[in-house]
Formats: structure tokens, sequence, C-alpha cells
């Protein structure tokens, strides 16, 4: 698969799969016969899985550290890395649960509800 290709399908910018490349979040795809970058369905797996991680809030040395561990097949501290990160989730769907009953009330006094 084309950088392009991957890009669109990922919804996320050429520029960002090679900045994951050179942050060795990724490893260097290999090139088809043109010359071009050409993704694995598992480097796409690979990186779709660095996107929801990134988007969740995990930080990219923790993003660094999961994916060398993945590479070298270290379930140990793949599940270490990814306990902790499930708890911050947990921490924050708290808070934000929290904000959103504090954040309703204020709406309900402002009708006149309470």
């Amino acid at each position: 698969m084309k950088i392009g290709d991957v890009s669109e399908a990922l919804s996320i910018s050429t520029h960002t799969i090679r900045y994951y490349e050179k942050q060795g979040l990724i490893p260097n795809p290999g090139l088809d016969v043109s010359g071009h970058r050409s993704y694995s369905p598992g480097d796409v797996e690979l990186l779709n899985w660095i996107i929801c991680l990134k988007k969740s809030g995990m930080s990219l040395a923790s993003i660094r550290a999961y994916t060398s561990a993945f590479r070298a097949q270290d379930q140990n501290t793949m599940s270490q890395i990814l306990a902790l990160h499930a708890e911050k989730l947990r921490q924050q769907q708290q808070d934000i649960q929290h904000y959103l009953e504090v954040t309703e009330h204020k709406l309900k006094k402002l009708k006149g509800l309470t």
C-alpha cells in the first residue's frame, strides 16, 4: 500500500506517517518497483494502533516503548504499558463524568429547573 493510500485510509497526513517512521514508531517500509514506500497490512495495522494510542493521550515516548516491546515480542512490557494507559483513561473517564454532571446541574439551574 502506498503512503497516500495509507494516509487516506487512516485519515492522517503523509507527513505524520513519515514522522512516525523517523521516530522509530513504525519500521521503515519496503519499496515498490518504482522506489515508493510500500506498507504491508501489518504496517498499516500497527500504524492504526499507534494512532489510537496517540489520540487517547499516550505520549510518543510511551508509544515508542510499546512499539519497541512489540517488535521484541515482550508481552510483559506491552502489558505493563497498556495497563498504565488503561488506568489513566479510566481516571479521565471519571473526571469527564464529574464535569458533565456539574455542567448539567448548572444548566438546569439556568433554566430554573432546580
